[in-house]
């Protein structure tokens, strides 16, 4: 589940409460069991060159760092928008909850049921630390693995005839909400949605069983996925190894 707490902008976590039905709701809404992407029959050795991926867990959540670079084809208006950052967190949830300045039980309890989900995506400029945070990874993605990324983001945008994602509201003073075409539900949360995304980078990530950020965690600590696993992005100070 995590012990970590959330960054402005980034996912809530659930309010305090000691009643059992709320925590059992919340704990559905933070972890993840969608049975769908399954890692690919075949390790891909071959790694291309070019940025790393990275995946962030904040708290009971889990998203991606995205740098803009890749930010190409359809996912080019989002490049124009957050510019000048090298890099947007993007993240998918219940529309309801994730927007909601103060969810609470029902808003929880609505969410087990098919519904409407957001993604929500705002800047992020790397600050030189000590040694590289634990909440974040970075992998670097096989060939075609960009592609495959940018095609599973496009399809999980919605789009305006004009070619823009549509956009949904601010999210605190950098970030939007923008609506997604995917829907949401007790079977379908925010890690299985990472995980997918993953797969869809042609990385051995599977979304079978995950429920918590901790798995999504304990995937990328293991074989096959940790051989992919790349040097921080995020600079350190001046002094201290990589």
């Amino acid at each position: 589940m995590g012990t970590e707490r959330p960054s402005p902008g980034a996912w809530r976590g659930p309010p305090a409460a000691s009643v059992t039905a709320a925590a059992l709701v919340l704990l559905v809404l933070a972890g993840c069991a969608q049975p769908s992407a399954s890692a690919p029959a075949r390790l891909r050795s071959v790694i291309a060159s070019g940025p790393t991926l990275g995946v962030i867990r904040e708290g009971w959540h889990t998203g991606l760092i995205v740098p803009e670079s890749e930010l190409t084809g359809a996912l080019g208006p989002l490049r124009k928008r957050f510019a000048p950052a090298p890099f947007v967190v993007i993240g998918w949830g219940q529309r309801g909850y994730y927007m909601a300045r103060d969810p609470g039980l029902l808003t929880g309890l609505a969410a087990l049921f098919p519904s409407a989900s957001v993604i929500h995506v705002r800047p992020w400029r790397p600050k030189p630390s000590v040694r590289p945070p634990r909440h974040r990874t970075w992998l670097r993605l096989p060939a075609g693995g960009w592609r495959g990324l940018r095609a599973f983001l496009g399809q999980a945008f919605a789009w305006r005839r004009h070619g823009h994602p549509r956009a949904l509201g601010a999210h605190g003073r950098r970030g939007l909400f923008f609506a997604s075409t995917e829907t949401y539900d007790a079977f379908h949360t925010c890690n299985t949605w990472t995980m997918q995304a993953l797969h869809a980078a042609r990385l051995p990530a599977a979304s079978t069983g995950v429920l918590f950020a901790s798995q999504v965690r304990g995937a990328l600590r293991a074989t096959p996925l940790r051989r992919f696993e790349a040097r921080p992005t995020t600079p350190f100070k001046r002094g201290q190894p990589p």
